[in-house]
């Protein structure tokens, strides 16, 4: 036998059949690529072209957005409260940028502002700082980015004469948001500012972009989506590295819709007016600066007529970028302006939550109207004294004349009759503690006590002095001024709860109504019409009654009825004094309301009818054209 090694048979020649196989087998390889190849660059030619194609073109071309002019803000007459006005302003879009460092150097030294101020607005954006300019770059690829604002028409010139040699740098002329009144209404029209990293994030899908100017606060933030507008754009080509070569098309910006309110913007002056005068005579009493708010509505509809929160701030200072001392002023402000008192702040209410208690005896039936309580200037619970302001008291007085004098003592007495549990209920019912959805943000809700909510955020059990002393608006329970003003409307109304609102309607550009915003009315108080009416007419008697507690702002001629409320305060950091918060409520004319007014006054000290009722009394002879009557005036209509 003969053996053959393996590298005697590797070495063996090939016979022809093999060589055909193997090239039979190579072929069809190349064959089933080639094959495949075709199939592929057929799909993406023929099904995925189109999209391909976009992508391409996506690679090409880039949208610079242009900003939409916000829609404009009218009163109830016509009258513009917010509009745009044009400003020059000079723009960056950082990847059109040749040379930054040079560029921005030489920028400086035409438009006369330092360059460290250019780099900071340049590398501050959306409220996030960047490193350096390349980390602002990739963030924000197009921008453009606002480096100066209202450019005089000599710096326009002196910048128009050297741009050939500025890339990426440009004056525009933008729509920058102008209040002609400047802090007149700030807390109902709000303020616009950058858009925030927060805000973009949360409204991209919206269609907001990384630029864009919002609205902050007031009717500007709650009606942000409808008064914004749609950009418009610039396109430019840009090659493979994402540097720009040439312009393309602009489209240009949709205006955004425009508001009609509710407000009567000449009242709303004279309201303002009158709590800053009031604010005045109270500081010179008091020797510290005092705060207020006053809110006018129509009770029969809710609609918002004036509404004030002072001291108050000018959106103007917002409109292009408030400065680090203007908005640490702001801040530094002991009254703080930035907050509205109207509708975010919550204060005890003093007498005026007597209307409350009054109609809740009434409704509950535990007395009539003709059943009476004695006062005899204090009330004994279980060995607990509760004195009343009258040290001799007030002797036996009814429900309607015990609102009128504003006695203690019966409304002690009337909370100890009711208990929390009823107390409570009827309180709820009239609003308290739930915010009224005023179409304004940072509404408070308050505060209704409860058994449970004092276990739960005091740590301490119920007592009955705790409800003898809320039925007289003292204790745990708390109510902004918006949500008082709506206790005293359902008093005027008949029982009737609505919403208060201070947008009318929404125009477009072509100043054709789109949306239409009427009374919301979300329910009723279950107290019957004559029992309020007893409490209509102890609040005609807090006026008009010699020993009312509001008789000092009667009008003669003129018949309206009002509470007054004075909050006692325990000393605090803020209030080491403890001076009172004072209220007072009212609607008019008693016979056919047409206006309700609530006046809060912030650590005034002294009673209501001195320092909140003067302001109600001005609205009032204001918004009925009525002749001021002083101690000797007629009250005569003009």
């Amino acid at each position: 036998m003969t053996f053959v090694s393996q590298r005697q048979r590797a070495s063996a020649p090939e016979t022809p059949a093999t060589r055909r196989a193997r090239i039979v087998a190579f072929a069809a390889g190349i064959a089933i690529v080639f094959v495949t190849l075709v199939v592929q660059l057929a799909g993406v030619q023929l099904r995925d072209g189109a999209h391909y194609a976009h992508l391409a073109d996506l690679n090409q071309y880039r949208t610079i957005p242009v900003a939409a002019p916000r829609g404009v803000i009218y009163d109830r007459r016509g009258t513009v409260v917010a509009r745009n006005r044009p400003s020059f302003v000079i723009q960056i879009v950082p990847m059109q940028l040749a040379d930054p460092s040079a560029e921005i150097d030489e920028l400086s030294r035409i438009i006369g502002v330092p360059s460290s101020e250019i780099w900071k607005r340049l590398l501050h954006q959306n409220g996030v700082a960047y490193a350096n300019f390349d980390e602002l770059a990739n963030a924000i690829p197009l921008g453009p980015i606002t480096v100066a604002d209202d450019l005089s028409s000599p710096v326009v010139s002196r910048f128009a004469e050297q741009a050939d040699h500025l890339p990426g740098t440009a004056v525009e002329l933008i729509p920058v948001r102008d209040y002609p009144y400047g802090t007149i209404g700030s807390h109902i029209l709000g303020e616009v500012g950058q858009i925030t990293a927060t805000e973009y994030a949360a409204r991209r899908s919206n269609g907001y972009g990384p630029n864009d100017v919002v609205g902050k606060d007031g009717l500007e933030y709650q009606y942000d989506r409808v008064l914004r507008g749609v950009r418009g754009g610039q396109q430019i080509k840009v090659n493979s590295a994402g540097r720009f070569v040439a312009d393309g098309f602009p489209f240009a910006a949709l205006p955004g819709d425009s508001l009609d309110l509710t407000i009567d913007w000449r009242l709303q002056r004279a309201a303002e007016t009158a709590v800053a005068a009031q604010s005045r005579i109270v500081s010179l009493r008091t020797g510290h600066p005092v705060a207020g708010a006053a809110i006018v509505e129509d009770p029969n509809t809710g609609a918002v007529l004036a509404l004030v929160s002072q001291p108050n701030v000018d959106p103007n200072d917002f409109a292009t970028g408030i400065s680090e001392k203007r908005y640490a002023g702001y801040l530094a402000d002991p009254l703080n302006p930035l907050f509205n008192r109207a509708i975010a702040g919550k204060y005890p209410t003093g007498s005026t939550f007597k209307m409350i208690s009054g109609s809740a005896i009434l409704a509950s039936g535990l007395m009539s109207g003709s059943d009476t309580k004695y006062c005899g200037g204090a009330f004994d619970l279980n060995g607990y004294i509760f004195n009343d302001d009258l040290g001799g008291g007030h002797g036996t007085l009814n429900v309607q004349r015990a609102i009128s004098v504003s006695c203690d003592v019966f409304f002690y007495q009337v909370g100890h009759e009711l208990g929390i549990d009823r107390l409570d209920h009827y309180a709820s019912a009239f609003g308290i503690g739930h915010q009224t959805g005023i179409d304004l943000p940072g509404e408070t809700m308050g505060t209704l006590p409860t058994p449970e909510w004092k276990k739960k955020v005091v740590g301490d059990e119920w007592y009955g002095g705790d409800t003898v002393n809320m039925a007289i608006g003292q204790g745990y329970v708390e109510a902004s001024p918006i949500q008082m003003l709506r206790v005293a409307a359902a008093v005027a109304n008949g029982g009737r709860l609505y919403a208060p609102y201070l947008v009318a309607d929404v125009r477009n550009v072509r100043g054709r109504i789109i949306k239409n915003f009427g009374p919301d009315l979300q329910g009723s108080v279950p107290v019957p019409e004559d029992d309020l009416a007893i409490v209509r007419a102890g609040m005609l008697g807090a006026i008009e009654d010699p020993f009312g507690t509001a008789h000092n702002v009667m009008i003669p001629g003129f018949h309206f009825a009002g509470k007054t409320g004075t909050a006692e305060n325990s000393p605090t950091i803020d209030n080491p004094k403890g001076y009172n918060h004072t209220w007072f409520v009212c609607f008019a004319p008693y016979d056919n309301p047409k206006i309700a007014i609530v006046v809060f006054m912030d650590r005034t000290g002294g009673f209501g009818a001195v320092n909140a009722a003067p302001v109600a009394q001005a609205i009032i002879e204001a918004y009925f054209h009525i002749r001021p009557a002083g101690p000797n005036g007629s009250g005569i209509r003009d």
